[in-house]
């Protein structure tokens, strides 16, 4: 059972105590839909296509995959086609916030080796190339091509759950450009025959095609049709907003807009890899837009890039960050008809993936336990818990100044209580009684809790305002109402409180009175 469960209405924390809820979910995904089924996409898809190029071959990928890819090139090059590969290299990818180990460093040089050797048939350049897509004989009319967010290594298409896309004929020659202006000037090395990179410059202009509307890019610092898209839907949101998404950058301009529209009250969902890495957590690293509304939904692998409102959507393969949105090169895509419908069960299938759900409860207090509450656990969705009375078992004071200390603390009192109670004579009788689908509870552990009010610098504060009026602040990242700290004065907490409610954020105090 949940740690709400057993807190008594004595559980009186100070109004602006904000709480981030985790909640695990049962996932009840079934088979990936048509947009997310990448497995087996090297071997069966993009290397049977590589062999049949008749012309030239167009791959770039963030990671590439050595055996498969260069053997069916390989193949073709036999036939006098040629390839053209665009990939980043392992000290490059730093700047994605990816893993660069010395393992990948090794391999990246013995794949270069190999490209060397295959230099007559096939070009290599490194750069800053994040986009993951195969273009075949992009130039003529047996033009084939795909757009994926998976990298092209076999572990990722086969493990993550990631998007693949078969393009136009009209989406291949307009994708075959900016490729082709990518490939020449925003690469920074060329693999030589002997392995070696060098910096070879490009004599003749490749200029980009004119912004289009189905088809977007990031090409370097010249060009962001994909971040002009996706701030065009997030403006033009009413209802809904809905994003799946591998590396996030809080404080990036759009996903303050979409923080600025949950707290306007649109229902913002967001979808993220889960990680036990804490430095990853979406609590951590989306706690702004959590805190505006936002309800966060972890699932394993996920690689996928999706923006969704209720009308409009778009794909690709940037991240929600600088290094995609502002710089780099990324291809996505505007959704509409087929593909969008397509986009949106791929995000009901993830949102049935999930293993958890990370929400901002603004305030807890004791109204939030009282008799006759019902709640619902994840594990047994088919039950009710109803609070029928409470039996109080003492517990220590805790006292924190935080949030996620009083929570560690918390625990560690609850988990010691529940162990008395285990101690006791038939404890489940004495805990609940089950009747058909409600669980009636009838013992709680009481928590004596003090929070220690945050205080904002005085220095903050608008001199043109009032002393004794509420005012919005940004202190350490996040937007609070700041009021002068006098005791009995419950009107002025009032206004703060009420003010606090409209603009989703919390309570707290001057660190000295003016």
């Amino acid at each position: 059972m949940s740690r709400a469960l057993r807190l008594s209405a004595e559980f009186k924390p100070g109004v602006f105590l904000p709480a981030v809820r985790t909640a695990p979910l049962i996932p009840q995904a079934g088979s990936k839909p048509p947009l997310l089924q990448t497995s087996g996409l090297i071997e069966q898809v993009f290397g049977p296509a590589l062999t049949k190029i008749r012309e030239t071959a167009i791959i770039s990928s963030f990671l590439l995959s050595r055996k498969t890819l260069v053997d069916a090139a390989e193949v073709a090059h036999r036939r006098g086609a040629r390839s053209y590969w665009l990939t980043c290299d392992a000290r490059i990818a730093q700047m994605f916030d990816e893993v660069s180990s010395a393992q990948r460093v090794q391999q990246d040089f013995a794949l270069y080796t190999e490209f060397g050797i295959l230099a007559q048939d096939a070009v290599m350049r490194i750069g800053s190339f994040h986009a993951k897509f195969l273009l075949v004989d992009p130039t003529n009319d047996h033009r084939k091509g795909w757009l994926t967010s998976a990298n092209l290594v076999a572990a990722a298409c086969d493990e993550n759950v990631e998007f693949v896309v078969p393009l136009s004929g009209r989406e291949i020659s307009l994708l075959y450009q900016v490729a082709r202006h990518a490939f020449w000037h925003e690469a920074t090395k060329e693999v030589m025959p002997d392995g070696s990179l060098r910096s070879v410059p490009c004599p003749v202009e490749f200029p980009l095609p004119p912004a289009d509307a189905e088809l977007l890019w990031t090409v370097g610092h010249k060009s962001h049709t994909l971040r002009a898209a996706a701030e065009e839907m997030v403006k033009n949101a009413r209802q809904s907003l809905t994003l799946a998404g591998y590396t996030w950058q809080q404080n990036h301009g759009l996903l303050e807009k979409v923080a600025k529209k949950a707290r306007a009250g649109l229902d913002v969902r967001i979808f993220v890899r889960e990680t036990s890495d804490p430095k990853r957590r979406a609590s951590k690293v989306l706690s702004g837009l959590i805190e505006a509304g936002a309800k966060v939904y972890s699932v394993p692998g996920l690689h996928a890039k999706f923006l969704l409102s209720e009308s409009d959507g778009l794909m690709g393969t940037a991240n929600f960050a600088s290094k995609g949105l502002d710089e780099g090169f990324e291809i996505g895509l505007r959704l509409q008809g087929a593909r969008l419908e397509q986009a949106r069960e791929a995000l009901a299938w993830m949102q049935q993936a999930a293993t958890e759900e990370i929400s901002f409860c603004p305030e807890i207090g004791p109204e939030s336990f009282l008799s006759g509450r019902q709640f619902h656990h994840p594990s047994r969705p088919e039950v009710s818990y109803k609070l029928e009375e409470r039996r109080v078992l003492p517990a220590r004071q805790l006292v924190a100044n935080c949030a996620s200390s009083l929570a560690t603390e918390a625990q560690a009192e609850l988990d010691r209580l529940m162990s008395v109670l285990a101690q006791t004579s038939n404890p489940r009788g004495d805990w609940c009684t089950e009747e058909g689908n409600i669980v009636k509870l009838y013992r709680e552990i009481s928590l004596s809790v003090e929070m220690s009010p945050p205080t904002v610098p005085l220095k903050l504060r608008n001199p043109k305002l009032p002393k004794d009026e509420p005012q919005v602040v940004k202190y350490g990242g996040k937007r609070r109402i700041v009021i002068p700290q006098l005791e009995g004065d419950n009107v002025l907490m009032q206004a703060a409180l009420t003010l606090a409610q409209t603009e989703k954020c919390t309570v707290a105090y001057w660190d000295k009175n003016p």
